[in-house]
């Protein structure tokens, strides 16, 4: 059996769920939040696809993200540009009375060599701190 080594970053925002679900739910508003984690903005390449630059994997890659709003469920896909999608990096957001907590795992599949999994685990925190003090007008 193989598993693999996880890391779940947690944030509480003093925001509604239904201010911070379609932020996460556009791909294209992660780059003004997760700077740290994406070294440039959201592409799209002619097929529809999207194309992101992620320093913790060695450049651009291509990006996905599916989502069920009403629940908080969030998954991103993140590969190779010639290769498959992986598993999902999973993100839920959680209810927290007036608030929401969003809860991100990431995983270290073989191919992340350990400073690209440091990088985006520093990153993706950095990325949700950002998250939490983005106005939620």
């Amino acid at each position: 059996m193989t598993t693999f080594t996880t890391k779940t970053i947690a944030v509480t925002i003093d925001a509604p769920f239904d201010k911070i679900a379609p932020d996460l739910a556009e791909p294209f508003t992660h780059l003004e939040w997760g700077a740290e984690f994406f070294a440039g903005p959201v592409g799209q390449e002619s097929s529809g696809g999207l194309i992101v630059h992620v320093s913790a994997m060695g450049g651009d890659v291509q990006y996905r993200v599916e989502t069920d709003l009403e629940h908080g469920i969030f998954d991103v896909f993140i590969a190779p540009l010639d290769g498959h999608f992986g598993p999902p990096l999973p993100v839920r957001l959680l209810r927290n009375g007036d608030g929401v907590d969003v809860l991100w795992t990431l995983i270290r599949l073989p191919e992340i060599p350990e400073e690209g999994w440091e990088q985006g685990i520093a990153g993706n925190g950095e990325g949700t701190a950002q998250l939490k003090q983005r106005p939620q007008g």
